[in-house]
């Protein structure tokens, strides 16, 4: 599986997908929303203004081109790490120092097969609900429920124990330092 900005000068290649991912993810904070649109990229979010992430570990990721063009962002000094490229703003993932988390937008994932993300079944988690649309014909968690945590604690205490932080592209060798240096937005 590839991950790529819209026009392709990014490219990142997901080794073992989608062996390791917990699966289909939405987020509807008000975080996410702001960041889509700091970035002019409202196009990115659903009807009620969620933000479908399909999470991998950073490790799994490498940069084949276009390193240069990725910027990190953040709405707030302790916010988690946002990545898009400057070349045509497109989101691409989130993460956070020292953590074995990489929130890849569903929009930089990059197959021949079209469907590829739909054999990850349904969406497993929808969170942060008090910042949605209103009239969504789904069940949103209000903040992040119990079967939110049951569905994505698994993929997280996994990749502590192994270590799936380190050696990220995102960071430097300490793994909490950002290789490209955040703009707070």
């Amino acid at each position: 599986m590839n991950i790529s900005c819209d026009c392709g000068q990014f490219v990142a290649e997901l080794v073992a997908f989608p062996k390791n991912t917990p699966g289909r993810l939405v987020c509807y904070c008000g975080d996410c929303q702001q960041f889509a649109e700091k970035l002019d990229r409202n196009d990115v979010l659903d009807d009620f203004g969620g933000t479908e992430v399909i999470p991998a570990y950073p490790k799994e990721i490498t940069i084949s081109s276009g390193s240069d063009l990725l910027a990190c962002y953040q709405l707030s000094d302790k916010g988690l790490n946002r990545w898009a490229t400057t070349c045509c703003n497109s989101p691409i993932l989130n993460t956070r120092p020292n953590f074995p988390w990489a929130g890849i937008f569903h929009t930089a994932y990059k197959s021949k097969d079209p469907n590829a993300l739909d054999e990850l079944g349904d969406i497993r988690g929808r969170i942060y609900g008090r910042d949605a649309a209103p009239g969504a014909p789904f069940k949103i968690s209000k903040t992040v429920a119990f079967k939110d945590f049951l569905t994505i604690m698994p993929f997280i205490i996994k990749g502590k124990f192994k270590k799936m932080h380190e050696n990220s592209p995102f960071y430097e060798s300490d793994n909490v330092t950002p290789v490209s240096k955040p703009t707070i937005l």
